[in-house]
């Protein structure tokens, strides 16, 4: 019995069938995704726990690592080399003591120049400097007021940017003096632009209000059978002015305002209109591949006559290529591909060196076939050297910034040589043949003929001067100074910019402000004065002169870029704007 009962099997006790949770107690009843969790976490063995640990680790220390970076540096910036020198290197030169000085004193300068306005021509165009008058040469909207307003924003003169805000929210931009006739170029760069540059500084609305009215009232300069606009509008009637042809820079030198004020308002119909002009001249035939004669035939596009020019009427079109390219957040290849274009063109057939003075180059003048060159190197040229280095650093082309250093000492000898220290309108040279412009030629800027033997001026100098000797208060030297110096943290192009500084407050300034000067080898100061100042030398010369002096990154040009009338417009990185 014994054995059989070992032998015969032993029925099992009745069971219950266990769910997933059944093995769990302590997570019966928790059907929640962090239950789900739970359970999953608990069925791991001691190997997959770690795994699991290490691998959460890694995933939240990366995105900690994210946000920082985009805090800190953001991760755009990661696929652009960078165009300031680095903080340390800008406090590395010595120079901090002396800047604060010299700001202080840029500062002081924009002070008595919006003071002089502020009291004899608020709210009309423009000062005039010596006999403490006003005029309202542009229409009556009161362009120094809207042209200075960023100017007092980056000086931190808030006071006065708010006397100007006040005035300039009341402005009707739909009207203008009766009879007038506006500038579409002009006020695109100056009106436009600088609300624009106001509103993003200050974030008014009632800025942006603004600049949309002005951006709306110039637009019906686009109503043409081609889009080549004309170059001037009726606001009061609301129509352009019917014209058959408009310079390069007048077409050309829109597109950077209109697409910032798309991105700001949401409307893509300004930058559209703006685009199709740089459409339409890429594909346009020219005498040299890149090089664009300045007169362009409204109806059908097409490039007509003219010199080729880096100077009056061409010169911002080269310009906005490239900062159309750096305003994209360097995504727009048509716009570097174009200033490329021009550029290795500009070196190859413009650009010679004095026969006096090895270091000394500058850019000429082409005529309309590319053939004949003019040895007239302009004071408007002399923004050229600066978007040399700030395309050498953007698109990586070293040898730019050699040719740069060279234009820029050209463009400071201009000041440096003369009996005021200030700057003609052009300067001369003459080529290896002696051949050259006469001086008192002031018509024919390819009427180049046998000069005489060089005297001893004109072997010191590297140059000699033509007919116009007025200093206009211009920027462009001061411009690039400023961008050679963000990008070579070279100490010499503060002294340089401090002593055009000095010469413009010694000879220009006037109790109500600063005032053009007719010939600058004259030191008969007061015969000199022209009763002229223009709303430029508050927008752009004293604010790069102010910003040459400031720490590279305040208004950094990694994160600015400046229209050619020295608004500051934020770029938009990593934004593939159409």
């Amino acid at each position: 019995d014994a054995e059989a009962n070992r032998r015969s099997p032993v029925s099992p006790e009745p069971t219950i069938p266990l769910s997933d949770q059944d093995g769990f107690p302590l997570l019966q009843g928790e059907r929640t995704l962090r239950g789900r969790l739970r359970t999953g976490w608990y069925r791991m063995d001691r190997i997959g726990r770690l795994t699991t640990s290490l691998v959460m680790l890694i995933l939240g220390g990366a995105l900690v690592a994210r946000v920082l970076v985009e805090l800190f540096c953001p991760y755009d910036y990661w696929h652009n080399p960078h165009v300031t020198v680095p903080p340390k290197l800008d406090e590395d030169n010595h120079t901090k003591h002396t800047d604060k000085e010299r700001r202080d004193a840029v500062r002081d300068a924009m002070r008595h120049a919006w003071g002089g306005y502020h009291t004899y021509a608020f709210g009309h165009d423009e000062l005039l400097p010596v006999s403490n008058k006003s005029n309202n040469r542009w229409g009556g909207w009161g362009v120094t007021l809207i042209d200075a307003l960023d100017t007092l924003y980056i000086m931190e003169l808030y006071d006065e940017f708010n006397q100007g805000v006040t005035h300039v929210v009341n402005v009707d931009f739909s009207k203008a003096t009766p009879g007038y006739t506006t500038p579409f170029f002009e006020m695109v760069i100056r009106a436009l632009a600088g609300l624009l540059t106001a509103y993003e500084m200050s974030l008014d609305r009632r800025l942006l209000t603004k600049a949309q009215q002005v951006g709306d009232v110039l637009m019906p300069a686009f109503n043409t059978s081609s889009g080549i606009p004309y170059p001037r509008v009726n606001v009061n009637t609301g129509v352009a002015v019917r014209a058959s042809s408009v310079c390069l820079a007048e077409a050309g030198t829109v597109q950077l305002e209109y697409w910032k004020l798309s991105d700001l308002t949401g409307n893509p119909a300004y930058h559209q209109a703006a685009q199709r002009v740089v459409d339409i001249l890429d594909q346009a035939e020219k005498p040299h591949k890149g090089l664009y004669p300045i007169w362009i035939d409204i109806n059908s596009g097409r490039l007509t006559s003219g010199q080729i020019t880096f100077g009056a009427q061409g010169d911002s079109w080269y310009e906005y290529m490239l900062k159309q390219y750096i305003y994209s957040g360097r995504t727009h290849d048509q716009h570097r591909r174009m200033y490329e274009e021009s550029i290795d063109s500009m070196k190859q057939k413009m650009v010679k060196r004095s026969e006096f003075d090895e270091q000394m180059y500058y850019v000429g003048d082409l005529d309309s076939t590319a053939e004949k060159f003019s040895p007239k190197f302009q004071h408007l040229t002399c923004f050229v050297p600066g978007m040399l280095a700030l395309g050498s650093k953007t698109l990586n082309r070293p040898d730019d910034l050699v040719l740069a250093k060279q234009l820029t000492y050209t463009c400071f000898q201009m000041y440096n040589q003369t009996a005021t220290g200030l700057g003609p309108e052009y300067v001369l040279f003459r080529d290896s043949s002696n051949k050259g412009l006469l001086p008192t030629n002031h018509k024919d800027d390819f009427d180049v003929q046998d000069l005489p033997k060089a005297d001893s001026s004109e072997m010191s100098n590297g140059y000699y001067l033509g007919y116009d000797r007025s200093y206009l208060l211009r920027p462009e030297t001061a411009e690039s100074i400023m961008i050679l110096y963000r990008i070579t943290g070279d100490a010499m192009y503060k002294d340089w910019g401090w002593q055009i500084f000095r010469a413009i407050s010694e000879w220009t300034k006037t109790p109500a402000g600063f005032s053009s000067y007719q010939d600058v080898m004259s030191t008969k100061r007061q015969q000199q004065l022209t009763d002229s100042m223009e709303s430029f030398f508050l927008a752009e010369t004293l604010k790069y002169l102010y910003l040459l002096f400031s720490p590279a990154d305040y208004y950094s040009l990694d994160d600015y870029v400046f229209n050619t009338e020295a608004h500051p417009f934020k770029i938009q990185h990593g934004h593939d704007r159409s």
